[in-house]
Formats: C-alpha cells, sequence, structure tokens
C-alpha cells in the first residue's frame, strides 16, 4: 500500500495525489531547477536563518554595538577637563554589552518565535534596546561614579535599533517565503477550515499539504487532490516531502492508531499538535468549542498574580495620565466639533460589564445620533449609519475614545483588556456562547487582542471568534504582549489620521 501511495496509485490502480505533488495549491514543485532564481535564493536563505543559533544573533547584535560605540567615541571625543570622569571605551563596550546581553535574555529577543511575526520583532527590540539603555547608565553613573556621552549612546542605541529591526524584518521575510509543510490529519472539513483560515490571512507561513484520514474514519474521496490517503501509510513520505507540522483533529485524536503513529512521526522531525494548541499558537486565539471547564486547570492563567497586576495598575497610571496630558489641548475642539454637528451632548455614557461582572459607567465623545438606539443596545457595525459626519472622523482616528482614560484612572477599566459590553448584551452571549463569561476575569481594556486581530463584533458569531482572541489573552497576558497590543494600536490609530 506504501509504494502504491508513493507511486499515486491506490490499491485499484485508480490514479491519487500524493502530499506536495506539483498540482495541489501551494505545493513544492518536484523539480526544483524549474524554480525562479530568486525564490531558490530566499528560500536559502529562509532555511539558513532559521537554523543560526541565539549566540549567532547575539554575536551579530554586540557587532553592531561595539562598532558603533567605537565610531561614536571617535566621533564624539569624550572633553578634557569634566568634574565626573568619564568612562574609557573599553569600559563603555562592556557596560553596553553586558546590558544588552541581560536586557535580550529578558524580553526573548533570541527566541527563534520573534522571527516569526513584524510585531513582535520592533515591541522585542524596543523593549531591549530601551532596558539596555536605562541598566547600562545605571550602572555607569550609580556603580561606576562615572559618565558617558549622550550623543555616543544615542549612536549606538539608534544604531542598534535600526540595524538590528531591519536585518529582523529581512530575516522574516525570507523565512516567510519558505512555507513550512502542513499536513491534516482528519476530515475534510477540517482541512477545509484551514484552508478557510488561511485565506483570512491566517497560517500565511504554511502550506497545506492535504489531509489524511485516520483507520476508523470513511475513506476519503481519491478524486480529491488534496486528499493523501490514511495517516499510518504516510511515514516513508515525510521528509520526501518536507512535512515539518501535523495537526491532529480532535475527533482523529481519540483513534488509538493515531496515537501510536505520532511516535514515529516526531522521529521524522515533525513537529505534532492537536488542533487547538496549534490554532493557539499559530493563529493566536483558543478554539472556543475544544475547550472544558478542564481547560482552566491546566491553562495557568495569570489573571490572578499580585505582581502582574501592581505592575499593570502602575503603567495604566502613569501611561492615562500622560496621555491625558498630552490630549488636553484637543478636547475643547473635540467637544465644540460635536456640539455644533446637531447640538447633542458632548459625552455619551452608558452602563458597561467591568471585572468580575461589576457594571460600570462607560464614557466616549458622543459619535452617534441623540436618538441611535432609544434604550435598546444595537450593534455597532464599521460603516454605521447613525454616527455623525463628526463621529466617523472621530471613530476614524479614535479620539472618540480619549474619555476612557478616565476610566483607566478610576481604576474600572485598563489599557489593555477585552472590550467591554453592554449588560444586555453580555446576558444573551454568556447564554449562547460557551465560557463568555469568563473573559471578565481582567479589567476590560481601551485596546486589546481581539480589538487588533479581529474586526467590529456585529453578530453573535463574530463575537464568539472575538472571545477566542480574548481567552489567548487571558492564558498569555503580560507586559510585553500589551506592549505589543499598543503598539500595533498606535499604528492602527497613525493610520486612520493620516
Amino acid at each position: 500500500m506504501c509504494a502504491q501511495i508513493a507511486s499515486g496509485m491506490d490499491a485499484a490502480g485508480v490514479s491519487m495525489p500524493v502530499i506536495g505533488q506539483p498540482a495541489r495549491p501551494h505545493a513544492v514543485p518536484a523539480d526544483r531547477d524549474l524554480q525562479p532564481f530568486g525564490e531558490r535564493v530566499s528560500r536559502f536563505i529562509g532555511r539558513s536563518l532559521m537554523g543560526l543559533s541565539a549566540a549567532s544573533w547575539l554575536v551579530a547584535d554586540l557587532s553592531v554595538l561595539l562598532l558603533t560605540v567605537y565610531v561614536g567615541f571617535i566621533i564624539f571625543p569624550p572633553p578634557e577637563m569634566q568634574a565626573t570622569p568619564h568612562i574609557a571605551l573599553w569600559q563603555a563596550c562592556a557596560v553596553f554589552a553586558f546590558s544588552m546581553t541581560m536586557a535580550s535574555l529578558v524580553f526573548g529577543l533570541y527566541e527563534r518565535e520573534t522571527l516569526l511575526s513584524r510585531s513582535r520583532i520592533l515591541t522585542r527590540v524596543l523593549l531591549t534596546v530601551g532596558t539596555a539603555t536605562v541598566l547600562a547608565y545605571a550602572v555607569i553613573y550609580v556603580v561606576m561614579y562615572s559618565t558617558v556621552s549622550r550623543r555616543v549612546a544615542g549612536l549606538t542605541m539608534a544604531s542598534v535599533v535600526t540595524i538590528g529591526t531591519l536585518i529582523r524584518l529581512a530575516a522574516c521575510h525570507a523565512i516567510h517565503s519558505v512555507p513550512r509543510g502542513l499536513l491534516v490529519v482528519g476530515s475534510r472539513a477540517l482541512f477545509d477550515s484551514f484552508q478557510r483560515a488561511q485565506q483570512g490571512g491566517l497560517l500565511s507561513e504554511y502550506r497545506l499539504a492535504g489531509y489524511a484520514t485516520t483507520p476508523n474514519e470513511p475513506p476519503g474521496d481519491t478524486k480529491d487532490r488534496n486528499f493523501v490517503g490514511e495517516v499510518v501509510t504516510q511515514i516513508p513520505h515525510l521528509n520526501q516531502h518536507q512535512i515539518s507540522d501535523i495537526v491532529i483533529g480532535a475527533d482523529a485524536a481519540k483513534d488509538a492508531a493515531v496515537m501510536e503513529w505520532i511516535v514515529p512521526s516526531l522521529q521524522h522531525g515533525c513537529r505534532v499538535t492537536n488542533e487547538a494548541i496549534f490554532y493557539e499558537k499559530a493563529a493566536g486565539q483558543i478554539l472556543v468549542d475544544e475547550i472544558t471547564p478542564a481547560w482552566f486547570l491546566f491553562a495557568d492563567l495569570k489573571v490572578h498574580c499580585d505582581r502582574h497586576g501592581t505592575m499593570q495598575r502602575i503603567f495604566d497610571l502613569v501611561t492615562s495620565a500622560v496621555c491625558l496630558c498630552i490630549s488636553a489641548p484637543l478636547w475643547p475642539l473635540i467637544a465644540l466639533a460635536v456640539k455644533l454637528c446637531d447640538g447633542g451632548p458632548v459625552f455619551y455614557s452608558q452602563d458597561r460589564v467591568g471585572q468580575n461582572g461589576r457594571v460600570f459607567k462607560f464614557h466616549k465623545f458622543r459619535t452617534m445620533r441623540v436618538d441611535a438606539e432609544n434604550g435598546k443596545s444595537v450593534w455597532a457595525s464599521p460603516n454605521d449609519p447613525r454616527a455623525t459626519r463628526v463621529g466617523r472622523i472621530l471613530r476614524k482616528t479614535r479620539f472618540d475614545e480619549l474619555p476612557q482614560l478616565y476610566n483607566v484612572l478610576a481604576g474600572q477599566m485598563s489599557s489593555v483588556g477585552p472590550r467591554p459590553e453592554r449588560p444586555d448584551i453580555v446576558e444573551e452571549l454568556t447564554d449562547k456562547i460557551p465560557f463568555y463569561s469568563e473573559r471578565h476575569l481582567v479589567k476590560p481594556g481601551i485596546t486589546g487582542w481581539a480589538q487588533i486581530s479581529f474586526r467590529y463584533g456585529a453578530s453573535i458569531e463574530d463575537s464568539k471568534r472575538k472571545l477566542q482572541f480574548d481567552l489567548y489573552y487571558l492564558k498569555h497576558m503580560s507586559f510585553e504582549l500589551d506592549m505589543t497590543i499598543l503598539l500595533r494600536t498606535l499604528g492602527t490609530f497613525l493610520r486612520g489620521a493620516c
């Protein structure tokens, strides 16, 4: 049977597809010499970068850092006479290199997953360089009782940020040009869900090689070019057709024959995960239909971590106070524009559900007509016809969210978290979507993982999709993830304001 599958024939002599055959979309061509030269070069670079060790990336960053420190001392030589002794060149190199190494280890700059996401690259580079700068100055001023030229430090860190970011973005592009071969074990419907996810912009780093059925499932359609046969027959062909990832569907995972097949697959260098874990890592969401109450037992949620809660509260107070000060000149202008538009009230307040189900007053600049709801909650939409002319501009620029900074200062909301909803909508969604109320384990946020990852929620199905992102945030909430969300929100704001 294995030989027949390898040759593309089934037991009856009917032609059937093989994993990676040229006819299948996204498949790797059998004849590599027919690939364009540029594509082959890109694939080579991508594979090489994926294989680089963390030490190699550290050496590259430190080389840039030490070179720019040396150049900085030449361009901006230390003054001969000053009250505080100036740090020597070798000392500056040692301190900045030490600080850079420590900060990069803290923020995971050299973890392989960093290169798979542009937003993660930008976040970790900025966090690493910013922390390294603070640490270096602390060592130089507090420990060594010395000083260093701000121009030298600025040149060094700006060079590391610029060159380090550009190199990693180029590496990210090269890596994504080498799609990882993905074999789906389960039904055709499961494979179709992966295709839809890819068409929706997810799983872009994967090449869907096809799907294999289990021995206890009905046999697949041999005329289906995406069907590769029974899973137990595919072991000899995994390396041959560059299958690097295997996803086991929920129903297929209950088959004992599939469980026995997993270990040989691992020995061929494949990464084997179930459907829920794969979606969590690849798409940044938790499949609501696949979780049970036991999921919360093993998820190790950090919602009750005192240290994280304290740091988040301090960050919320500082950022909301700073944002209020910066945006203060805009408030009278926005209020005047809203008032002149239709003569209605400037602010819009309504009940929203917060942490642990507590209801609070939620504030915004009014963007809709005064009679937009008439006491009944209505789903919002991106181009809502109820929005006023000024309201549409405020929504596009996100300026309508500014009054929520008061909610953050009052402790009712956080900078980052699930979007708060109306009590009657929450009641409806809790009845129809499993575990919907668990999103209230944390404070709601002005922005969040669901907001930047999914469009406006205009239906129950959309709310279910957004819940999947909210549960991902609950499981992985951290300062780094919050920074990623805030940076991506800032990018959305800048694009909307332009």
